[in-house]
C-alpha cells in the first residue's frame, strides 16, 4: 500500500496533527504482540519467556486505552486490579491519564505475581520538566491506586510491583537509540544492616525507549531489537511496505487489516508532516527572500539621496548620510557602493 498525497497537512493545524499522531500510535501499540515485545524486551520478568507464549498466557484481562474512569477515594472490590482502568481519578489529587494500562501475570510454578504496566506515547520533546519525575509520579499513583483492591489496610507486603514505561518516538538526538531504566534500589550508608529482600522494596521502574533516527533504523546491527521495532511502526518517515517487511520478517508480526491501516495512517500522517515543512520551508524561503529585496531597495533610495545632497549642497558622503539621519547600520553599505564609483 502506497502513500499517496492527501490534503491532510492542509486542513489540520500543527497541534491537531500531533494528538492524531499520538492517538494512532496508541492503536498501534496497544495490539498483544506489540506489548508483549515490550514486556520481553523491557521487562525482566519475561526476558526468558517466548514472545508467542506472553502474548497468549500472560495478559490478565483487557487492554485498556483512555476509555475508564477511577475514582481513587473511593476504592471498589478487589477485581478492579482486573483489566486497570486507564484515568486515575481522585477527589483530592485530581485526574491522571494513562495511555494504556493492563495487567501482566508472570507464571510460575508456586505463585502467580501480576504486573501492572503503564505504557505512555511520548510525542513532545520540548517539555518543561523532567520525563522521569513524570514518570516516578505515574508510577506513584498506580501503586497508591492498589489501596482496597491488591492490598488492604497495612497488607503493603500485597504491594504489586509496577513498570511505568515511556516510548519517546522523536527524542532528542542525544537520547536517540536508547533504553533508559530507573529503579528502588538499596544502598547501605552505615553499619551492616540486615539483608533486605529486594521484594520488599522493589516495587516500581520507570523504563524510558527513545527511538531511532530514521537512518540509523534502517540498520539492525545498530539497534536493540525493540528499539527497531518500535521506530519501524511509529517512524513518520517510513513507507508502508518497508514497515510491513521488518514488522512481519524479523518480528513475526502478521499484517491484519486492523495492524496494516493503522501503519498506513501513521505513514500518511509522516507524510503530512513532511509535506507541511516543506510549505513551510518555502514560505520561509519567500519571506527571506522579501526582507532581503525591501533591503535592497532601501539600501538604492538611501544612496539616490545621498548622491543628491552631495551634489547639490556640496557635502561629504559622512556630512550627507548624517543631514539623512542614514542608520550606522546602512553607512558601511553606503560608503562600500560610494567608493567604487570613485
Amino acid at each position: 500500500m502506497a502513500i499517496v498525497p492527501t490534503g491532510l497537512s492542509k486542513t489540520i493545524t500543527a497541534s491537531e496533527m500531533r494528538a492524531r499522531m499520538d492517538a494512532n500510535a496508541k492503536k498501534l501499540v496497544r495490539h498483544r504482540i506489540i506489548l508483549a515485545w515490550i514486556l520481553k524486551e523491557c521487562v525482566p520478568e519475561f526476558k526468558d519467556l517466548d514472545v508467542k507464549y506472553i502474548e497468549n498466557n500472560c495478559f490478565a484481562g483487557e487492554v485498556k486505552m483512555n476509555v475508564v474512569s477511577v475514582d481513587q477515594d473511593r476504592p471498589d472490590a478487589d477485581t478492579r486490579i482486573k483489566g486497570s482502568d486507564t484515568v486515575d481519578l481522585s477527589e483530592n489529587e485530581g485526574e491522571v491519564r494513562f495511555d494504556i494500562v493492563f495487567d501482566a501475570v508472570i507464571p510460575d510454578t508456586q505463585k502467580t505475581i501480576r504486573v501492572i504496566i503503564n505504557i505512555e506515547i511520548q510525542v513532545k520533546t520540548d517539555m518543561t520538566y523532567s520525563l522521569v519525575t513524570r514518570g516516578i509520579y505515574y508510577g506513584s499513583r498506580l501503586i497508591s491506586r492498589q489501596k482496597g483492591t491488591a492490598f488492604k489496610n497495612q497488607e503493603y507486603q500485597d504491594i504489586q510491583k509496577v513498570y511505568s514505561i515511556w516510548i519517546c518516538p522523536s527524542p532528542k538526538n542525544i537520547n536517540a537509540n536508547s533504553i533508559v531504566r530507573y529503579g528502588i534500589t538499596k544502598k547501605d550508608s552505615m553499619g551492616n544492616a540486615a539483608e533486605e529482600p529486594a521484594q520488599n522494596y522493589d516495587k516500581m521502574d520507570i523504563v524510558i525507549i527513545s527511538l531511532n533516527d530514521d537512518s540509523d533504523a534502517n540498520n539492525k546491527n545498530d539497534c536493540s531489537d525493540i528499539v527497531r521495532l518500535l521506530t519501524a511502526l511509529l517512524s513518520t518517515g517510513k513507507d508502508t511496505e518497508t514497515r510491513k517487511k521488518i514488522l512481519d520478517t524479523e518480528f513475526g508480526i502478521p499484517m491484519t487489516k486492523e495492524i496494516e491501516k493503522e501503519v498506513f495512517e501513521m505513514c500518511n500522517i509522516g507524510y503530512a508532516i513532511e509535506t507541511r515543512a516543506r510549505e513551510e520551508g518555502i514560505k520561509e524561503g519567500k519571506r527571506e527572500g522579501e526582507r532581503k529585496g525591501e533591503r535592497k531597495g532601501k539600501i538604492k533610495t538611501q544612496l539616490e539621496n545621498v548622491r543628491t545632497i552631495m551634489k547639490k549642497m556640496n557635502k561629504t558622503a559622512k556630512e550627507a548620510m548624517d543631514f539623512l539621519d542614514i542608520p550606522e547600520k546602512d553607512r558601511k553599505v553606503l560608503i562600500k557602493e560610494l567608493e567604487t564609483e570613485v
